[in-house]
């Protein structure tokens, strides 16, 4: 009997067993979609299954083998956290285009060169070797065209593979290519907001020499913010629309709490511009710094929220220090909720949940 892959996650169809991947009532030639995609593309209903990093590792590790053209998909949103140093070891020495999905949701006054000398000079940082970088919306369907222009230059005839962490997009974006591209309308491969929904390899055929589109699992970060909250804070993490930067002019013992997330107590010998880049719906609120950990205390899961209050006994925090000269503006990048822009000199304590990470680069906007 030929196996029958679904075309939404990739899992083996079986109609046995309704707690393992790829299970359908009732299994056909006509077959093409599990009930676990179905219910997600037509009620939008959470996947329960999600693929694991050691599944996701493997199919990463058969990809690299392979004699093809691989995009690497990152959150430009959430970039520090899913520009991989995991995912970026396994492809030092490969073709590789460089693709920042998610654009849309910057401010729109964004310069896109400027985005692409900035993660040129990321690269760079580390040695990582990409043939082209791009920057795009899959959501938007922003500059779909550049982005197939440089994959046919550099295809040469092989398959192209998808690959990144999981939630960068990188199944809306073959989504967005193929609507872009075809004459198809509707998305054929399943997408989601919990990391992990692609199961396994999906070849889409797409090239007049019979090669494809590949989409491949999610590397799971457990560094990132998804993984440590309930999916029902989602949607005040992960913007959907356009950023609205908040601008505060800081003094010294100012903070600023990022719902319940974090917060960044200053101490400063002048004036400070922070702008705070989140989704509208994260709650941002400012205060003195000697009412953070009572705020903590006593409004965690209500009015800083997320978390949620149910979640809230479980947070675990981290304080960490920062120092900044001043002499240019500077990036707090954090794992999957926005990063703050700072100018002028100061010191920071940052507090944050315990398991996530906190990263520092030059600014990327201005």
């Amino acid at each position: 009997m030929i196996e029958r892959k679904c075309k939404g996650c990739g899992a083996v169809l079986q109609d046995t067993n309704p707690d393992l991947k790829g299970f359908i009532p009732s299994l056909t030639k006509e077959s093409k979609y599990c009930k676990r995609c179905f219910r997600m593309m037509h009620y939008n209903e959470l996947p329960k299954i999600v693929a694991s990093n050691k599944e996701y590792e493997h199919v990463i590790d058969e990809v690299i083998k392979k004699n093809g053209l691989i995009i690497f998909v990152v959150d430009i949103f959430a970039f520090k956290a899913t520009f991989n140093k995991k995912m970026i070891d396994k492809l030092r020495n490969k073709n590789v285009i460089l693709v920042a999905n998610k654009y849309d949701v910057f401010p729109h006054s964004t310069n896109v060169e400027n985005i692409v000398s900035w993660l040129s000079h990321e690269c760079e940082k580390i040695f990582f070797k990409v043939d082209a970088i791009h920057i795009v919306s899959s959501k938007k369907g922003y500059y779909m065209e550049e982005l197939t222009r440089t994959i046919d230059l550099a295809r040469k005839e092989r398959d192209v593979y998808f690959v990144g962490c999981a939630n960068v997009g990188k199944s809306s974006l073959i989504n967005a290519l193929l609507k872009k591209n075809t004459s198809i309308t509707d998305d054929v491969v399943s997408t989601s907001v919990i990391p992990g929904t692609t199961l396994n390899e999906i070849r889409i055929p797409f090239f007049s020499d019979n090669k494809a589109f590949i989409d491949t699992p999610g590397l799971i970060n457990p560094s990132d913010v998804l993984n440590v909250l309930l999916p029902e804070s989602y949607k005040k993490i992960i913007p959907d629309t356009e950023m609205k930067p908040l601008t505060y002019q800081i003094t010294n013992g100012n903070s600023i709490c990022l719902a319940g997330l974090a917060s960044l107590s200053f101490q400063a010998h002048e004036k400070l511009s922070v702008v705070v880049y989140a989704s509208n719906n994260l709650y941002i609120h400012r205060c003195k710094t000697e009412r953070v950990d009572e705020l903590f205390k006593t409004q965690l899961g209500k009015l800083l929220n997320p978390p949620l209050l149910s979640e809230a006994d479980k947070m675990k925090y981290k304080v960490l220090f920062a120092h900044f000269d001043g002499k240019k503006k500077r990036d707090i990048w954090f794992s999957g909720f926005g990063f703050v822009s700072i100018k002028g000199e100061c010191d920071i304590d940052i507090k944050v949940i315990d398991s996530t990470e906190v990263y520092y680069t030059d600014a990327i906007i201005g």
